[in-house]
């Protein structure tokens, strides 16, 4: 179960990080060029609908892809699932990393930093993914 947990927070987290750099780049900068008095409403807007779409994402993700980081009775994880893991907690590690540092000494967390954290949280929900598919296509 707490592998399970553990997919489900690094996905919101991966979905939240990639509304942020599209928020940033395809929606701020430019409308910052052409509007600048519209980006704050313009950029509250889209956080709110970037956290209801990550909400509509994740309950897809709890439906359809059930029984990724879920196991059975007789079923063991794998090298694949606990690299996942691995990788994911890596991930939290880093974003607790970053956000000491904002909150606690004021660095801001720097696009290095982020993408960083999303790869590991892409790697890891790209290996639970992949583990999941290999046991599902072994049980057919």
């Amino acid at each position: 179960m707490l592998a399970r947990i553990n997919f489900l927070l690094g996905l919101g987290l991966l979905i939240q990080i990639t509304f942020y750099f599209a928020g940033v780049y395809l929606l701020i900068l430019p409308l910052s060029a052409i509007a600048p008095a519209w980006v704050k409403p313009a950029a509250g807007i889209a956080i709110l609908a970037a956290v209801g779409v990550t909400v509509q994402l994740l309950s897809m993700a709890m439906s359809n892809l059930r029984g990724i980081a879920l196991y059975g009775k007789g079923e063991r994880a794998g090298a694949l699932a606990f690299a996942s893991q691995a990788a994911l907690i890596f991930g939290h590690i880093a974003m607790i990393f970053a956000a000491g540092g904002l909150l606690i000494r004021g660095e801001p967390i720097t696009d290095v930093r982020m993408l960083i954290i999303a790869a590991l949280y892409f790697a890891g929900a790209a290996l639970a993914f992949h583990e999941w598919r290999q046991r599902k296509l072994a049980r057919t």
